[in-house]
């Protein structure tokens, strides 16, 4: 096997992008929801941005397709789903060293989650593949 084919085996591009466009549509959606769920609940405001950040790098992550190293593509897909989210931040307006801090720490969230998510479908899909 050829350099170029057992690179592209390590990754599945078209499950990348596709786990990168579903963990965006979860995060845009969920950003927009944020205002609506503080208005529901204060205390539910608080954690959304969290628990819809960590959803929509599950759903990201574990879009893994044919990849041979799931932790990677889930890695990669949550953190592209992120990286897509910048431009929007940036109309709003980052324009301090704390938004641009925010925007590292979710990076890294993404970035980690995304590998655990990645992980748990490798394993599923050997444990399904094996039965």
């Amino acid at each position: 096997m050829s350099a170029p084919e057992e690179r592209s085996a390590r990754f599945d591009e078209v499950a990348l992008i596709r786990g990168a466009s579903a963990g965006f549509t979860v995060l845009l959606f969920g950003e927009l929801l944020a205002p609506l769920a503080s208005q529901i609940n204060g205390s539910l405001g608080l954690f959304w941005l969290s628990m819809v950040g960590a959803a929509g790098f599950v759903t990201a992550g574990s879009r893994i397709g044919t990849a041979t190293s799931p932790w990677l593509q889930g890695a990669v897909a949550a953190l592209l789903a992120m990286l897509l989210t910048v431009p929007l931040r940036l109309l709003v307006g980052v324009d301090s060293a704390a938004g641009w801090y925010r925007i590292g720490v979710s990076a890294a969230f993404s970035i980690i989650v995304g590998a655990l998510a990645g992980r748990g479908a490798g394993l599923a899909r050997r444990r399904s593949s094996s039965t």
